[in-house]
C-alpha cells in the first residue's frame, strides 16, 4: 500500500503540474505579428521643351520664333489625392512640394503612409490653396524664405520662370514670370488641378513596393497654350491678375501623364 500510495502521489504531483502549465499557456496572450498596412508611391516629373530634353542654360525657340534660355524654373505641387478602385478617395496630408528644375531631386517626389490599396487615378493641385495662403509664416516647401511668395493679401507665387531672350529689348533681355493669385475674385484663381486615370491601368501600393507615376512637363506650352505669350510684347507678369491665370492655364496644360510603374 506504501509503495501504490508513494507513486499515486507522484502521479498527481506531474498531474497537477501539467494542469498549470497548460492553463499558464492558455492565460498568456499570443503575441501577433502587425500586418503592414502602408506604403509609399512616387511622382516623376520629366521637363521638356516640345520633343526636346529641357535644361537650364539651353536656348529653345517658341512657336512665335523667339529665343529663350531659362534660369529659374519653380512651381508647386500640392494637395495629392488617389482614387481608389472602389470609387473613394484618399487625400495625402499636408502635400505641398516646390519642384525647383535647378535641383533635380525635387523633380521625384515622394509620397509616404499611403493605405495598402489599389488606386485607379490621382490628381493634384498645380499651386497653394486659399488657406495655406493665408495661414501666416509657414515652414517646409511654404517657407517664405524659398523666394515663392509675394505678401500676405497676394500670397504665393504658383510659379516662377525666369531667363533671357534677344527678342526682349531692355532688362538685360530679361523675361519673368511669376503666376499665383489665390481668390476668386476678378479672376485671379490660378489654381490648377492635373488629374488623370492611368489610362485604366492600376496602381497597387504595398509594403514592399514603391510605384511611380511618371509625367512629362512641356514647358514650351507655357509659350505656345491657348492664351499665346509672346516675350517681346509681354516680358514681366509679376502680379495676380488674368494675365497670370491665362499663363497658369498655358502651364498646367504642359502636365501630361506618360505611364505608370508598379
Amino acid at each position: 500500500m506504501k509503495v501504490f500510495s508513494k507513486y499515486t502521489l507522484l502521479f498527481l504531483t506531474l498531474f497537477s503540474v501539467s494542469l498549470q502549465s497548460c492553463k499558464k499557456e492558455e492565460d498568456e496572450p499570443k503575441v501577433e505579428t502587425p500586418v503592414e498596412t502602408k506604403g509609399d508611391f512616387r511622382i516623376e516629373l520629366e521637363h521638356k521643351f516640345g520633343a526636346a530634353d529641357f535644361d537650364l542654360g539651353t536656348a529653345y525657340t517658341n512657336s512665335s520664333g523667339e529665343q529663350l534660355t531659362f534660369s529659374t524654373v519653380k512651381y508647386y505641387v500640392s494637395n495629392v489625392k488617389l482614387t481608389k478602385t472602389d470609387g473613394s478617395i484618399w487625400s495625402a496630408p499636408n502635400s505641398y512640394y516646390l519642384v525647383d528644375v535647378s535641383s533635380p531631386i525635387t523633380t521625384l517626389i515622394t509620397i509616404s503612409d499611403v493605405p495598402v490599396a489599389d488606386y485607379k487615378g490621382f490628381s493634384f493641385t498645380l499651386g497653394v490653396d486659399s488657406v495655406r495662403n493665408v495661414s501666416g509664416a509657414q515652414t517646409g516647401a511654404l517657407d517664405p524664405a524659398n523666394a515663392m511668395f509675394w505678401s500676405w493679401n497676394t500670397g504665393y507665387i504658383f510659379t516662377k520662370i525666369e531667363g533671357t531672350s534677344p527678342q526682349v529689348t531692355g532688362m538685360g533681355g530679361a523675361f519673368e514670370y511669376h503666376l499665383g493669385g489665390f481668390k476668386e475674385s476678378n479672376n485671379t484663381n490660378a489654381n490648377k488641378t492635373f488629374s488623370h486615370n492611368f489610362s485604366g491601368e492600376v496602381m497597387s501600393v504595398k509594403p514592399i513596393a514603391m510605384p511611380q507615376i511618371h509625367m512629362v512637363v512641356d514647358l514650351a506650352q507655357l509659350f505656345n497654350g491657348a492664351n499665346t505669350l509672346s516675350v517681346a510684347t509681354t516680358p514681366m507678369v509679376h502680379m495676380p491678375g488674368a494675365t497670370a491665370v491665362g499663363l497658369q492655364a498655358n502651364f498646367a496644360s504642359g502636365f501630361e501623364y506618360e505611364h505608370l510603374h508598379n
